[in-house]
């Protein structure tokens, strides 16, 4: 996934949830790759609470492919395509990393987005065992 692909997404996600006060955030390799981290992007990972699943669900309706209850993390999921590509929205029933409190606002390619600075994310990705993603964050915060 290019990243005018992000875009396009984010502005119909944003064109539907903007102006709420739904918590939601993106995570994943979107974040990574908004932080300016050269990753592969494969899908966009959003978390929400349980709130925000009801508002993605009736908002995005039209493009949810899957509507289902993880047992990965213990809580609602939905699977929708948009514009082509998988978005991921998921309300973690186990959070071990609140990342709610940690929302920043950031201005990417004229879009303000809700997502963890890149030293919340990697607390994040050390909190799920994910040295990969903590490896390659700290490499980043070293240059």
């Amino acid at each position: 996934m290019e990243e005018k692909n992000i875009k396009e997404i984010l502005e119909v996600i944003l064109d539907r949830v903007g102006g709420s006060d739904v918590f939601w955030i993106i995570e994943g390799s979107a974040n990574l790759k908004i932080h300016g981290i050269d990753v592969s992007v494969q899908d966009l990972d959003i978390t929400t609470n349980d709130e925000g699943i009801e508002f993605f669900r009736d908002n995005l309706k039209k493009f949810i492919v899957k509507d289902f209850f993880s047992e990965k993390i213990n809580g609602p999921s939905l699977i929708c395509n948009i514009c082509g590509f998988e978005v991921e929205i998921n309300s973690y029933g186990d959070r071990k990393f609140d990342v709610f409190v940690k929302i920043e606002k950031v201005l990417w390619r004229d879009l303000r987005l809700p997502i963890l600075s890149l030293d919340d994310t990697k607390k994040f990705y050390e909190s799920i065992g994910r040295k990969d993603e903590v490896n390659l964050i700290s490499s980043y915060l070293d240059e």
